[in-house]
């Protein structure tokens, strides 16, 4: 998907994770968004594209709701404007600066032009060592391209609490911390690529600078140094300006020559000097940033229309498999239990709820106290798989504990495995004894410590649905799959 559509995406599942209580966008909402977006893109589509239409769906019916949505789910534009802008900026900086010394005269050794040779070629360094390091394609992320990147990035734009109900008030600050990490390698290739282009247009303004001061003042070239004869300076000019003389067949002169433009002398005419410099900037500053900003548009531009957003959340999981199958399969266990048929109706009502989807919940047989035959589980991809329990019976790590370790090593890697107690009955029986209850469930979660599995208390019989569906929502996600 591309960058917007994995915005939209993002923001639905802060909101529907958030709103837990469905307050903002109910169950009937949820299911609804999800026919309309299948029979919109058809059997034939991408996870993608399902999930992006989805959320264009979600965000336009919450929309009608609440509009200051619509501000939420629009993102800054990208500020196409930023790069000429800023390459314009550059270019006057760069050409402003590029006075290359007092009274007229260059001196070779000291003109700014040196130092920005020298400023992009430490640059090149600590690029070329940052990919060592990391041994990958990864380009380096220095201070400050994390800080022209946090300016970058196209941030939640400001909207009163008080113009949200609470749970989406809840979800904007959830995607506000969870897009930034999203997108960070897009804004960071936003950020190369205005670095670069900046450099260069730097580079190019100090160029025009010196060539604009040549044609209308007569600049000399001399040198002067504290600690370096003529030898030395003739050797760091071969040096530095080694590319401007490949590129302009000018030859650089030897020690003999420069030493006739050291202190007290008149110099000579700057204009091979300035030539030179020139030639130099092109081959080491502007060329090179101008290839690194073109890597980065690349770069960009494959991020924006494939975003990488992964889809191995079990939000997304259960969506898609509930788009792909028409309804999520579950499969429930029971363990010396004989589940009454109110009370499946209850589980039914809280799986439902928390995958977000229809769901066919295959009862197996009950397995019998101190069984080690293990229930025959369905070919076709589960949901999840529930063992269930009562409340009632006396957990034991020999039995109980020992069961769900053999199921779940049944169970690895296929789907997640929770543990549903059924309260039903111990709290019609200890009602006002809260602290028996509360006893009784630590017991539980002792003898089942240590397993591969989450455990969920529920009172099947009457179940709270938001508190139920909620915990077993957060389980799957805790329990790996």
């Amino acid at each position: 998907m591309n960058e917007r559509a994995a915005r939209d995406v993002a923001l639905v599942h802060a909101i529907e994770s958030t709103d837990t209580d469905r307050v903002v966008w109910s169950d009937a909402d949820r299911a609804l968004a999800s026919r309309a977006a299948a029979e919109k893109v058809g059997a034939g589509a991408s996870s993608d594209e399902f999930l992006a239409e989805r959320a264009a769906l979600v965000l336009t019916r919450i929309a009608r709701r609440h509009p200051k949505v619509q501000t939420l789910a629009r993102s800054a534009p990208a500020r196409a404007w930023l790069m000429p802008v800023v390459g314009a900026a550059a270019f006057v900086v760069g050409a402003l600066g590029a006075d290359v010394g007092p009274a007229q005269r260059v001196n070779l050794l000291a003109p700014p032009v040196l130092a920005l040779i020298a400023w992009n070629l430490a640059v090149y360094l600590v690029l070329a060592g940052s990919l060592l390091v990391r041994r990958s394609a990864t380009v380096a992320e220095g201070p400050l391209r994390r800080t022209v990147a946090a300016w970058l990035r196209d941030t939640v734009r400001r909207v009163p609490k008080t113009a949200l109900p609470a749970p989406l008030a809840l979800a904007v600050g959830r995607f506000a911390a969870e897009w930034p990490l999203l997108a960070s390698r897009l804004w960071h290739q936003r950020a190369a690529r205005l670095l670069h282009g900046a450099a260069a247009a730097l580079a190019a303004g100090a160029i025009a600078g010196l060539y604009l001061r040549g044609i209308v003042l007569e600049y000399r070239a001399s040198w002067q140094s504290t600690f370096l004869d003529a030898t030395d300076v003739a050797r760091v000019l071969h040096i530095v300006l080694a590319p401007g003389a490949w590129l302009t067949g000018i030859a650089l002169p030897d020690a003999q020559h420069i030493a006739a433009l050291g202190a007290g002398s008149a110099g000579e005419n700057a204009g091979s000097w300035i030539h030179l410099y020139a030639a130099t900037i092109l081959l080491t500053v502007i060329i090179p940033r101008v290839a690194l900003a073109t890597v980065a548009s690349l770069r960009e531009r494959a991020l924006v229309q494939r975003f990488p957003m992964s889809l191995e959340l079990p939000y997304f999981r259960r969506l898609l498999g509930a788009w792909r199958q028409g309804s999520a399969r579950v499969a429930a266990v029971p363990y010396s239990y004989t589940v009454p048929p109110a009370r499946t109706t209850g589980l039914a009502r809280i799986v439902t709820r928390a995958l977000e989807s229809p769901v066919d919940i295959d009862w197996l047989p009950s397995v019998p106290y101190g069984s080690d035959d293990l229930p025959v589980l369905q070919d076709a991809p589960l949901a999840a798989v529930l063992v269930i329990f009562n409340l009632n019976a006396t957990p034991e790590r020999e039995n109980h504990a020992a069961f769900t370790e053999a199921l779940a090593a049944r169970v690895a890697g296929t789907a997640p495995l929770v543990a549903i107690i059924d309260t039903s009955d111990f709290v019609e029986r200890f009602g006002a004894a809260t602290q028996r209850i509360a006893e009784r469930q630590a017991n539980w979660q002792q003898a089942l410590a240590g397993q591969p599995l989450d455990i969920v208390f529920a009172r099947l019989a009457d179940p709270d649905l938001q508190a139920s569906s909620a915990a077993l929502a957060a389980s799957m996600e805790r329990v790996p799959a």
